[in-house]
């Protein structure tokens, strides 16, 4: 089956943990989405029900008359009390700088009051699943996050959580996997193709 993930165009917040903070698309950011999308066909599209990737799924979905799927598993990373904030501002916190590197190193450790990338990794598990469980091998669009598309990756190529940031996914960047199940129920994926803004 043909997966294409799709991180969600720029909200020009760079720098900042927005997980559950949803600020909308800006113009660059609907540019990206666009030109991730034109010309390009697919059946089903599946998002997140955050604005920033839901409002581009639902344009899409509507342009070209295909189904459409709000998936809450497809949710970016829950940051809890740094949802939000910029990096430099919790950096500047007595001791903030070494939180955030324990975050970042460590994926079984929670953001304060939020998620670990361990959690996120298992609903985004539980999600590509679903997709994968589907009898039609059409290609399927995800609309979703960067920590929700690291979280996919890990799950179907078998790569550990800290070695995916490695891998740039800027906003807009575009994933294509080929993905399925063996006989034994074990997800499987290869990357086809990776297409930055």
């Amino acid at each position: 089956m043909r997966i294409d993930l799709l991180r969600h165009g720029t909200t020009g917040r760079d720098g900042h943990l927005d997980g559950r903070t949803d600020p909308p698309l800006s113009e660059s950011g609907w540019d990206q989405f666009r030109r991730q999308t034109q010309s390009r066909i697919w059946r089903s599209v599946v998002s997140s029900p955050l604005a920033r990737a839901r409002a581009a799924a639902e344009d899409y979905a509507r342009q070209t008359g295909c189904a459409l799927n709000i998936d809450a598993d497809w949710s970016e990373l829950d940051f809890g009390r740094w949802d939000g904030r910029s990096r430099c501002d919790i950096a500047a916190e007595f001791g903030g700088e070494g939180l955030l590197d324990v975050f970042h190193a460590d994926p079984t450790v929670r953001a304060p009051g939020g998620e670990s990338w361990v959690d996120l990794r298992a609903r985004v598990t539980r999600a590509t699943d679903r997709i994968l469980a589907k009898s039609e091998p059409a290609p399927v669009l995800v609309m979703t996050h960067g920590g929700a598309m690291r979280a996919a990756l890990s799950h179907l190529l078998g790569w550990s959580l800290r070695q995916l940031w490695s891998l740039r996914i800027c906003p807009g960047t575009r994933i294509t996997l080929e993905a399925g199940q063996g006989d034994d129920g074990v997800a499987w994926g290869e990357i086809v193709e990776i297409i930055q803004p």
